[in-house]
């Protein structure tokens, strides 16, 4: 073996087996954290025995209306838990634990949050929701480590000014108080990723509110929202948005630049129109628009190419033409409670489309383009005002169920129970007098709903003779 060669043998055994012994000391060094974690007090007494280590404090759910002056004396305290018990206020000496990084007091009965509150300058968690807080303290603002802020289930109706100037802030939830408005501040603090303000009372939000470009999750549902500001497309890093139950009319054409939605709930609001870059969102799965004043659907939907479900019931809308709903993905389609009398739209692309709901409309004549959907299995016509059924709803194989319920039809397909999947049929409701009886076409019909039409009565014993009663519904 040539010198040269013994000298690289070398080299890569002292290499193998100093990375050897690293991963080996490393591992070693990780176990020895794991058993060495702080150590957990749940009462005072027992912290002041070792009070130099004592870091973590458990004194939840103790019934406790006061606390102890001797926690002031723990001053290497870092964890403080106060949580689920009976404090109605905070005595000065706690604002003394100088080196607290998380201090949990929710669930108790504060009525407000003092000015002490801003000597706690190491907090980085806060949690206060459940109590009956009305007032926070200005020096809030002097908490500039904070990262993570629950106040949710209170009686704030306004938080200070000085929040502003907790820029580390990550995570505010703020759900179900009595906010009236949002101070211009908050868009100084531009880590915030979690904003929540859920069911507040909310009027307006401050246009300052878009600079917060790091934001992934807004809740705005279930306020007095009239307006959003017009550069709320700045928002951009957003991929959860609620701003249902507001009053908003329409929406900023900016919306569009949204780009990282997955869901989209406008319902309950008071919108006339989408703007036509809601297009221009095209990862949003689930689009509800329900419960609000549209008249007409921009066709840039069209756009939307990963839509699953998109509800639009409960809406102003009278006809629909076009590419509006052309999308592949699509799955299930809800116009009910609209007005529509014309639904004349191409739909060829919707090889995944399963449910169209139509119910309580103004459809006179049965839309021929819903005939080449071949993949429904709901199809759902219940309180329009259709005289009749075409023969080319035999081309939907695929369908399950299918309501006729309370139209004006008199004739109906006499092949119709061919529809060899069909299960639900419900006919009620209309001005039948007489049906094919060729029910033994009908390979899987579980359920037949013949009631409320005008039949002869001699008809009505020989549709009853041709079917068993385990599905038949006529008297």
């Amino acid at each position: 073996m040539s010198r040269r060669f013994k000298i690289l043998f070398v080299l890569l055994f002292l290499i193998s087996f100093q990375s050897g012994y690293a991963q080996k000391k490393s591992k070693k060094k990780v176990k020895e954290e794991v058993v060495q974690a702080p150590k957990e007090y749940f009462s005072v007494e027992e912290a002041m025995v070792d009070k130099k280590k004592a870091t973590i404090l458990n004194l939840e759910n103790q019934k406790l209306s006061a606390l102890p002056e001797e926690i002031a004396r723990l001053q290497n305290l870092q964890i403080l838990k106060l949580g689920y018990n009976q404090l109605e206020s905070l005595p000065d000496f706690l604002f003394q634990l100088s080196n607290l990084k998380v201090l949990y007091l929710n669930n108790n009965k504060l009525t407000s949050i003092p000015d002490g509150i801003g000597n706690l300058v190491n907090l980085i968690e806060l949690r206060l929701q459940e109590n009956k807080l009305t007032d926070i303290s200005p020096e809030f603002g002097k908490l500039t480590a904070l990262q993570k802020f629950y106040c949710a289930e209170n009686q704030l109706t306004k938080i200070p000014e000085s929040v502003g100037n907790c820029t580390s802030l990550e995570i505010v939830d703020l759900f179900n108080n009595q906010l009236e408005s949002l101070p211009g501040t908050i868009g100084n603090c531009m880590s915030i990723k979690i904003l929540d303000l859920n069911w507040n009372r909310l009027t307006i939000i401050p246009d300052e509110l878009c600079n917060l470009v790091l934001l992934e999750t807004l809740r705005l549902g279930k306020n007095n929202i009239q307006k959003l500001p017009e550069n709320i497309g700045n928002l951009s890093a957003i991929n959860e948005l609620v701003i249902s139950e507001n009053q908003l009319k329409n929406l900023p054409e900016s919306f569009g630049k949204l780009v990282n939605l997955k869901e989209l709930i406008l319902t309950k609001n008071k919108l006339t129109e989408l703007p036509k870059s809601i297009g221009e969102l095209v990862h949003v799965k689930i689009l509800d628009c329900s419960q609000n004043q549209l008249e007409s659907i921009p066709e840039s939907l069209g756009n939307m190419q990963n839509l699953l479900d998109v509800n639009l019931g409960n809406n102003k809308l009278t006809q629909l033409k076009g590419e509006t709903f052309n999308i592949q993905s699509l799955k299930n389609l809800n116009l009910s409670l609209n007005k529509l009398y014309e639904f004349n739209c191409v739909i060829n692309k919707c090889e995944s489309l399963k449910s169209i709901d139509l119910e309580m409309n103004n459809m006179i004549v049965f839309p021929e383009c819903i005939t080449n959907v071949t993949s429904l299995e709901q199809l759902n016509f219940n309180k329009n005002k259709l005289t009749d059924i075409p023969k080319s709803i035999l081309n939907l194989k695929q369908l399950r169920e299918l309501d006729f319920s309370e139209n004006e039809i008199v004739t109906l397909p006499l092949n119709m129970y061919q529809l060899p999947e069909l299960e639900v049929l419900d006919l009620s409701q209309n001005k039948l007098q007489i049906i094919p009886l060729n029910y033994n076409q009908a390979p899987n019909l579980k359920k037949l709903d013949l009631r409320g039409n005008p039949f002869y009565k001699w008809y009505v014993s020989q549709i009853k003779e041709k079917l068993s009663s385990k599905y038949l519904l006529i008297d």
